[in-house]
């Protein structure tokens, strides 16, 4: 026969046996059951929770590698339009000896470099994301801002002289990670690794513009190499130098070469969208087709700038392999298939 002790005993057993369980579970799981817990409380009625413990995963439905210098980030586009990277790729992209997810967490996690997190980092890399990715079952993962945020707290850290001698390499690479975000912004570069780019709406399209764009024009700086008129005065059959009213000898560039580089360098650009946007905020001033600035002037020194220069690379390599503007032109549509839609301004032979 039980006396009072015993039952005293075995309640204290029970809660020491779902503490220990308790403590073994992860923070999702433990979460999940909590979750369970209440739906059951609120329709005590039913024979069965609506929710079976089984979690929903988020679903990838972009997916592609981010380079960064020589580094590749595994990175996603989530069906409810979050951009994710994943855990192993953190460490990866930190330098880390061991590229293992976990590795990313208890770095974060030690000596220097945990006690600069603010408290909403940490509580996120606590916690990552699971997820659906395109090629397996499972995944787990972050939102591309943590990766960035990380990177700044660590920078900082080690401005303040909180990290240890060897997290200062890892300092170092977070400087290298920041340095490429400032340029692009995280999420455009998902977007053009993923190929999320192509079908984004009007809005994030507006914002991709923006990346390109800087309202304030820049100090000039020469975008186009020498090189690039020599081979169009080639091509048309121009020559290639020229005397001015003064009789200055100088590179030819004709009225007409500014259209063509306006259709084959500018246009391109997000299939005109920029030069849309270059239009409105460098218009023309006179009927002579002045403008107060060069149209490279108002791009953002690291992306905007860095996606002319690659294009002005594409349409000189075409043009040195071409004798005529019209072999060029077949080239070029070869080389950048005009989208559906498209009002590119091309040029009579």
């Amino acid at each position: 026969m039980k006396d009072e002790n015993d039952d005293r005993n075995e309640v204290t057993g029970r809660a020491k046996g779902g503490v220990a369980r308790s403590e073994s579970l992860s923070p999702t799981r433990r979460s999940d059951i909590a979750r369970q817990a209440a739906l059951a409380r609120h329709h005590p009625a039913d024979p069965k929770p609506p929710f079976d413990g089984e979690v929903q995963l988020p679903k990838a439905t972009h997916q592609g590698q981010m380079a960064i210098g020589e580094l590749l980030l595994d990175c996603y586009v989530l069906e409810d339009g979050r951009r994710v990277f994943h855990k192993r790729g953190m460490a990866r992209a930190l330098g880390l000896k061991s590229e293992g997810g976990n590795a990313f967490m208890k770095t974060m996690q030690g000596k220097g470099l945990g006690s600069g997190l603010p408290a909403k980092l940490r509580d996120q890399i606590n916690n990552p994301l699971n997820f659906k990715p395109l090629t397996a079952d499972l995944a787990h993962g972050y939102e591309a801002d943590v990766l960035a945020d990380v990177a700044k707290a660590i920078v900082a850290a080690d401005r303040d002289g909180a990290l240890t001698k060897a997290q200062h390499a890892i300092a170092v690479r977070a400087q290298m990670l920041l340095n490429a975000f400032a340029k692009v912004g995280v999420v455009a570069l998902i977007d053009e690794a993923t190929g999320y780019q192509q079908i984004r709406d009007p809005k994030a399209l507006r914002l991709l513009v923006q990346q390109y764009i800087e309202d304030e024009k820049r100090e000039w700086e020469k975008q186009f190499p020498d090189s690039y008129y020599d081979e169009l005065n080639r091509i048309y059959g121009s020559k290639k130098l020229t005397k001015t009213s003064t009789g200055a000898v100088i590179q030819n560039r004709p009225q007409h070469f500014a259209k063509f580089t306006r259709s084959y360098v500018y246009h391109p650009l997000e299939n005109g969208a920029v030069l849309e946007e270059l239009d409105r905020i460098n218009p023309k001033i006179n009927t002579k087709g002045t403008r107060r600035a060069r149209f490279h002037q108002h791009l953002t020194q690291g992306y905007g700038i860095e996606k002319l220069k690659r294009q002005v690379q594409e349409v000189l390599t075409l043009i040195a392999v071409s004798d005529t503007v019209g072999q060029f032109k077949k080239l070029f549509s070869k080389r950048f298939p005009a989208e559906e839609g498209s009002q590119m301004d091309l040029l009579d032979d």
